[in-house]
């Protein structure tokens, strides 16, 4: 028996980041690449921003400040798991070179929602023309 597997590219972004030229790849088809992609919209949605209740010092001088961009690093922190978690380990570091940046984040998931968007079609017909002349005919 011989087999033959059908060949797919991926999609390769090239990143370029202080000079250098890194490549991210992946495969929108992937249904596991698909479900961690969609699976950060549900994250999102649920994630609790932190109750800040700000102090006033015996100077009179307000934490609200420093409070505000500690949950502004946790989300990005959290931004940058779900990053790493659909594109590979170490993504969400290479797209902001190591800073706290969520909008560099946000960007690329935004970026890269119309190729797992593009394939859902594809992938509808896909399957659903794989049982064509099955037992369910």
């Amino acid at each position: 028996m011989r087999f033959c597997t059908t060949e797919e590219k991926p999609v390769d972004i090239e990143i370029v980041t202080g000079g250098e030229t890194h490549h991210i790849s992946f495969y929108p088809t992937d249904l596991a690449v698909r479900e961690r992609f969609y699976q950060v919209y549900e994250n999102l949605k649920n994630y609790k921003p932190k109750e800040i209740t700000p102090v006033v010092d015996e100077n009179g001088v307000s934490n609200a400040e420093l409070e505000n961009a500690r949950e502004l690093r946790r989300f990005t922190e959290f931004l940058g798991k779900q990053v790493d978690g659909i594109y590979g380990e170490g993504t969400a570091k290479l797209l902001t070179g190591g800073r706290c940046e969520p909008t560099e984040l946000i960007r690329f998931i935004c970026e890269t929602a119309h190729y797992f968007t593009q394939t859902s079609d594809k992938l509808i017909r896909h399957y659903t023309e794989a049982i064509k002349g099955g037992v369910m005919e």
